[in-house]
């Protein structure tokens, strides 16, 4: 036997006579010895995704693993000013008429619009007030989405220095003539500006002929960048600038991040897709086999299916098995629009321009042909794959991974940020950042000093601060910048933030000095303090205070106390108000365990993903009976106009909702609108009163949430031995939390009962009653216990946040005269208010009170 053996197996060698036998047999046991022990060895693959949506090739199938996610926030120092079609007055031409348009937009159904007035050659648009802080030893970039339509030598983004209109810097152009919005940029390194504190921005139209040419603008943001950033700008195509620096209101960081991992593939089941004439009998036999069938000539019967995601300038084979008829797809640019004449199914490689893939199935022989067959076309199995040809048929199968109201942030040169990261089968949170809502549900303590034209008010945010960490955000969206001057911001290191408010702004006289906590407060609910004329309040009889509602949408003056205007000190947020912001560094992070959803397994070849952010999950839905509005035997949610708009997503829909029964998938509901107005409906047949339904979906608006995650990395197993590897490693990850959950299952304990204050003279009943209490349970939901007594109808008492609803909730309760039972209301309010409504206060039973908690 030989002595001579392979490394890993140990495979005898030959060892005979014949140098060119052995040889070969000794090459073909090294290469199967070889192999084994790549095999066997751990390999894995680290990957890097950017935002939106992508291809990776994988070589073995495995789960996706070690996910992390680097934090980041964007400060807009424009604030809201930036979408000028919502902020007309934050806007103001010169030798143009500027106003706000709907001929073309970019982010809302409006935007500036710019026209030459014809008095000289030349027509700007210039931000409101002029002047925005800055540092003046900081590099930034000013950047906006400009439709020129047929402003003759094209629009230019110009950066100036306000204090004297000198110091411009000019960005790039906008010609005219080239079709939907362009990105325009402008960088400024410290030397533009030497020591001015302060910047100015332009759209500069040149060289109109005649009044009336014009442009459109719309995304207009200003943020700080790095030196490096600043240096690699030029080297960035605008796809990527884009990416990189989107327009974001005010200030937003990276929340609820989202990976979507498609199936191989891209259609989905026929209960998807839309159909056509009316006069056709489409049936679907199975989830990817239909029949069309027509007795009428010419009555355009399809199968329809839009808006599939796909990357530009990659290769997609589109097949079915068809009886007759033709499939035919169309190429679909970023806004829905065709790009493309319909083409025939088969291989294809998508333009530099497409987005979106419109699937058709007809029962005609051409596209291009208006006579259609008689007669019934059965389809089966469509697919779209990656790729140059046709796969095996397998139904869509895509797979998710949420991190819903995860919020990761950074400082703003991304040298501090927060993480999300993967251990023992779970997701942590490595928080070095901490952002929060300045309202007046929060500890205020008071105004340490008067000036004339603005107060300093402070609140003990915590003492696990960095001295000077702040950045604060106004209701309006304005900056705060240092304190010393209206609007003015300081977080000390004893944790105690100083605001420095404006007269203007809060109503308080400069000769008004005794303020109470409560009239502090109702400032940060969204309420001005005035006297009955609508001045600011300067003291004297107390009973001619009044709180105005200023900020709120439509708010008008009323000095008897009505509608927008109150007596009483407010103690709730004023209806469509922003409170201040807060974002600051902690001096120690901290760690937190996080929830997820999903989990995604990549297969064997091209796997198409799409990152982004703004995953909203499981919110409740609200329904609304569609005959009493006329609209046939259906619910429906989500609905523009039915029941006032009440039954509306908490955000505007990107794509597709997923509806959840009970918590699992309901694929009986459909969608009854288009794009992003859909909504959602189910047969009264299929409706279940007593079942949870909740929505999953992907929020349309990502500049008012979100900004765009810059650093989501994972590992994929290369080889066979690290597939196991990491299956095992989560069986026994997933054991260990079931068992946990098991153990926690079987010690839990009722919920403790919070005792609440109880306000304006309500007390607890007492003698055999609890006394008044409330919980939450591990499922968020908040029960009422005891019962409480009062000679009025005012506020019981107010819930804190994490125990209240997102919308208005009526409850029926027991009460009693005294000497008799009757029915009672209680009001609970999204601010934390219990209103009693209606019965009699003499015995008020919170008994039977029970909803979910959603903020």
């Amino acid at each position: 036997m030989s002595s001579d053996k392979t490394k890993r197996l140990g495979l005898n060698k030959w060892v005979g006579s014949d140098q060119v036998l052995r040889a070969e047999f000794n090459e073909n046991f090294d290469k199967i010895d070889a192999y084994v022990d790549d095999s066997l060895a751990v390999k894995t693959t680290s990957v890097q995704l950017k935002q939106g949506l992508q291809v990776i090739d994988v070589n073995q199938s495995s789960p996706l693993n070690n996910v992390t996610i680097q934090g980041r926030t964007l400060v807009n120092l424009l604030g809201r000013a930036g979408l000028p079609g919502r902020t007309p007055t934050k806007w103001k031409g010169m030798s143009a008429t500027v106003g706000v348009s709907t001929e073309a937009a970019k982010y809302i159904d409006k935007s500036l619009k710019v026209s030459h007035a014809g008095t000289i050659n030349f027509a700007v648009a210039t931000a409101n007030p002029e002047s925005y802080p800055c540092d003046p030893t900081k590099h930034y970039l000013a950047l906006a989405e400009v439709h020129n339509k047929d402003v003759d030598k094209g629009v230019q983004l110009i950066v100036f220095k306000p204090s004297d209109g000198g110091a411009m810097v000019g960005g790039t152009s906008a010609l005219p003539g080239s079709g939907g919005f362009q990105l325009l940029y402008c960088k400024v390194k410290p030397s533009d500006f030497g020591s001015e504190k302060g910047f100015g921005i332009m759209l500069h139209g040149n060289g109109p002929t005649t009044a009336g040419k014009s442009f459109h603008a719309d995304g207009i943001r200003v943020y700080e960048i790095t030196q490096a950033e600043y240096n690699a700008l030029d080297t960035m195509t605008p796809e990527q600038i884009a990416a990189k620096w989107p327009y974001v209101d005010d200030m937003k960081s990276v929340y609820s991040p989202y990976i979507i991992k498609y199936g191989e593939n891209l259609l989905p089941p026929f209960t998807e897709w839309t159909t056509g004439a009316k006069s056709a009998t489409y049936s679907i036999i199975d989830p990817y086999k239909a029949s069309i069938t027509t007795t009428v000539a010419n009555d355009n019967a399809y199968f329809l299916i839009t808006n599939i995601p796909v990357v530009p300038n990659t290769t997609y084979t589109l097949n079915a098995t068809l009886s007759g008829g033709i499939m035919y797809y169309y190429e679909n640019d970023n806004d829905g629009v065709r790009i493309s004449l319909p083409t025939r199914a088969g291989t294809f490689i998508t333009s530099a321009k497409t987005r979106y893939i419109e699937v058709v199935i007809k029962n005609v022989n051409n596209p291009a042909d208006s006579t259609q067959n008689i007669g019934t076309v059965i389809i089966l199995n469509p697919m779209l794959n990656l790729g140059p040809g046709a796969l095996q048929f397998k139904p869509r199968n895509d797979d998710h991974l949420f991190f819903p109201n995860l919020q990761l942030a950074s400082n703003v040169d991304g040298t501090v940020y927060d993480s999300l990261y993967q251990r023992d089968g779970k997701y942590w949170k490595q928080m070095k950042l901490k952002t929060m809502d300045l309202d007046g549900g929060l500890n205020w303590l008071g105004v340490s000093n008067n000036y004339t034209g603005y107060r300093r008010v402070y609140l003990s945010i915590s003492p696990n601060v960095i001295y000077s960490s702040q950045k604060v955000i106004k209701f309006d969206g304005k900056i705060l910048g240092p304190i010393g001057a209206i609007d003015g911001a300081q977080l000390n290191s004893d944790g105690n933030l100083f605001l420095d408010i404006a007269a203007t702004d809060s109503g308080w006289g400069d000769s008004y000095t005794d303020f109470s906590i409560d009239e502090i407060k109702a400032y940060f609910y969204g309420w001005q303090m005035l006297n009955p004329n609508g001045d600011p309040w300067i003291g004297g009889d107390q009973a001619q205070k009044r709180w105005f509602a200023k900020w709120s949408p439509g708010a008008v003056w009323d000095p008897n106390g009505n509608a927008f205007t109150r007596r009483d000190v407010p103690k709730e947020l004023a209806s469509g108000y922003i409170p201040y912001k807060l974002q600051y560094q902690l001096a120690t992070p901290i760690v937190e365990e996080i929830t997820f959803e999903g989990g995604i397994t990549l297969h064997e070849g091209s796997n198409q993903i799409t990152v982004g952010t703004g995953a909203i999950v499981r919110e409740n839905i609200r329904w609304v009976d569609g005959e009493v509005f006329g609209y046939g035997i259906y619910y429906f949610s989500n609905h523009q106009t039915m029941a006032g708009g009440a039954t509306k997503f908490r955000k505007r829909i990107k794509g597709t909702a997923a509806v959840y029964k009970n918590g699992c998938r309901d694929f009986s509901v459909s969608s009854a609108g288009t794009g992003i107005d859909d909504w959602i409906k189910l047969d009264k047949i299929a409706f279940d009163p007593a079942a949870a339904y909740t929505v999953t979906y992907l929020a349309l608006d990502q500049y008012a949430l979100s900004c765009n995650a810059q650093s989501i990395q994972f590992e994929h197993a290369a080889n066979m031995k690290s597939v196991v590897d990491t299956l095992a490693a989560g069986q026994s990850d997933m054991a260990a939390r079931v068992g946990a959950l098991e153990i926690t299952r079987a010690q839990r304990v009722q919920p403790q009962w919070i005792e609440p204050t109880l306000l304006n003279g309500w007390v607890n009943y007492g003698q055999i009653w609890h006394n008044a209490g409330y919980s939450k349970s591990d499922l968020n939901e908040v029960e009422f216990i005891g019962a409480v007594k009062n000679t009025n109808h005012m506020t019981i008492f107010i819930l804190p946040k994490g125990f209240r609803p997102s919308k208005l909730l009526s409850f029926v309760v027991s009460s009693h005269t005294g000497t008799s039972d009757i029915t009672g209301r209680i009001d609970v309010y999204p601010d934390g208010r219990i209103d009693f409504v209606s019965g009699n206060t003499f015995f008020v039973s919170l008994n039977g009170v029970c909803f979910l908690a959603e903020q």
